[in-house]
């Protein structure tokens, strides 16, 4: 793999390492640092800072570095592209606004280095629509494993649903209040659990912030998520030996 601005991100590489000197998880920051080079070499549009590994200094200092390199920087919501995958489509419409309302408060940071993505960022931010093909092109990622994500969420969500309704006794009324009320719910069977450890459970993708759908787990080297993976793998190997091994 050749890269035009190879020392340009190792110079960068070394900002971001300085930043996670003492991490609990130096494996979650050095991904984190893979991504943000990523978008720097044009492989990935957008690099999502904020989301999953929210370290505040880290933030602060990849929000400083974004800015020192003249990145485009677009402070925004999470992205929720679950009406588009059709997950989630059987849940009712005050539970669906309850769990997206709870979301609301949190932020996120799209870093991009072109100006157009930076463009169609900031409308999907401002109107807080986005389609699976959107967010899986403009992160990275295939848009098998970004349908999957929003499956698994809806099915989380439905099995607190189920909970909800059962407290209540079957009756949608007295669900609703309980849950404008955060009403606590805890799973009462060995089921409940079983369900909710499958809908929780994840498999992450090496070199990628990818979490893989079935399908790419069982579909073996040319699977979609495994050529992310090679791929991001190889820009770590040439941008720096030890970012390879952190990952490795």
């Amino acid at each position: 793999m050749a890269l035009r601005n190879k020392s340009r991100l190792r110079n960068t590489l070394k900002k971001l390492s300085s930043l996670a000197l003492g991490d609990d998880d130096p494996h979650a920051s050095a991904q984190e640092a893979l991504d943000f080079l990523s978008m720097m070499a044009g492989k990935k549009p957008v690099m999502i800072l904020g989301r999953g590994y929210n370290e505040q200094e880290w933030i602060k200092g990849v929000l400083q570095i974004a800015a020192e390199l003249k990145l485009h920087t677009v402070e925004g919501p999470f992205w929720d592209a679950s009406a588009d995958s059709g997950a989630g489509s059987l849940l009712p419409r005050w539970y669906l606004d309850h769990t997206r309302a709870a979301f609301a408060e949190y932020r996120a940071w799209y870093i991009c280095r072109a100006r157009d993505v930076a463009k169609e960022v900031a409308e999907i931010c401002e109107t807080e629509v986005i389609t699976v093909e959107q967010e899986a092109r403009l992160l990275n990622y295939p848009e098998c494993c970004v349908r999957a994500h929003y499956d698994r969420a809806a099915n989380y969500q439905g099995i607190w649903l189920d909970l909800l309704r059962r407290k209540a006794d079957g009756d949608e009324v007295k669900a609703m209040e309980l849950l404008a009320g955060n009403q606590s719910l805890d799973p009462e069977t060995d089921e409940d659990l079983k369900r909710l450890e499958v809908s929780m459970r994840t498999i992450s993708v090496p070199f990628t912030s990818i979490n893989a759908c079935d399908a790419c787990v069982d579909g073996g080297p040319d699977a979609p998520a495994n050529v992310k993976s090679l791929e991001g793998r190889e820009l770590a190997r040439v941008i720096d030996e030890g970012l390879l091994r952190a990952l490795g």
